[in-house]
């Protein structure tokens, strides 16, 4: 676990995964982080590649072989190297090894760049292609935050709070939000669909939040946005995505799935995204 702090927060990050562990308000002490618990969920934010989700079949087909990564790819469980500390910077990087390319057949490197700024973290994504040949994958973002973020709260209190009026169709289940701003966190929308997944938000950001405090996730860039909790869990994750796993039956190639990035050999692909605490 690697820590850096400012005046105002403090920011925890494990190997494991190079995930957030904690991150916190210094005034109030309030934990934004989901902790973990194998009661409702053991993950905490795991970073999706090269895959998000998983295909139907639970298999993936490179070049014509096939491969099993598991759900969301293989950084979330990857003990990562700690490349650089600053005072307020986290670099961590992961690259293939012996293990990775069992699951997954090319040379890359993934680094993740954390810096504290205020109450902000920016995180940044760097992906290189070190292979001969064009490297396939999806990639996106799976942070949860507890919800609700103290004692005498319920999970009810709060909302997603979208920074413009949006017209959205779910591409999971019938849900849909139109021409308003606000989703209620309440767990009979994810019944039927523990994903509520949309496509081509025009905000720039969502909140969680009860109107006293909360989080704001960016979402600028990114083509798919999640949420998803689990029935009487207190966590909610706002997932910002480049790529989905299957909506149905199809038995496409890693590379032809929609939402894939096919980076070419010897070239680097970049994504950021930041999270704000209040």
């Amino acid at each position: 676990m690697v820590r850096v702090e400012n005046d105002k927060a403090i920011l925890e990050v494990g190997t494991k995964g190079a995930e957030i562990t904690s991150f916190k308000m210094k005034d109030t002490e309030i934990e934004y982080m989901w902790q973990g618990n194998s009661e409702f969920w053991a993950g905490r934010n795991p970073i999706l590649f090269p895959m998000v989700s998983n295909t139907w079949n639970k298999k993936q087909i490179i070049n014509g072989k096939e491969y099993f990564m598991g759900n969301h790819g293989l950084a979330r469980s990857a003990e990562f190297e700690v490349e650089n500390v600053t005072e307020y910077t986290i670099t961590m990087v992961l690259k293939q090894n012996e293990e990775t390319l069992k699951l997954y057949p090319f040379d890359f490197t993934l680094r993740v760049i954390y810096t504290l700024c205020d109450t902000k973290v920016h995180i940044r994504y760097q992906i290189e292609n070190h292979s001969k040949e064009t490297m396939p994958f999806s990639f996106g973002l799976h942070p949860a935050f507890n919800c609700p973020l103290t004692e005498g709260e319920k999970f009810e209190d709060y909302h997603l709070e979208f920074s413009n009026e949006e017209v959205l169709n779910g591409l999971l289940g019938p849900f849909s939000l139109n021409n308003d701003k606000k989703i209620p966190c309440d767990y009979s929308l994810f019944e039927s669909n523990p994903t509520i997944c949309f496509e081509y938000p025009q905000s720039s950001s969502v909140k969680l939040t009860n109107g006293k405090h909360g989080v704001i996730v960016d979402l600028v860039g990114y083509r798919w946005l999640a949420f998803w909790t689990k029935q009487n869990a207190p966590f909610m994750c706002i997932e910002p995505w480049h790529g989905h796993g299957d909506y149905s039956e199809n038995d496409l190639p890693f590379d032809k799935r929609e939402g894939t990035i096919n980076l070419a050999p010897n070239h680097h692909y970049e994504t950021a995204y930041c999270i704000e605490i209040y």
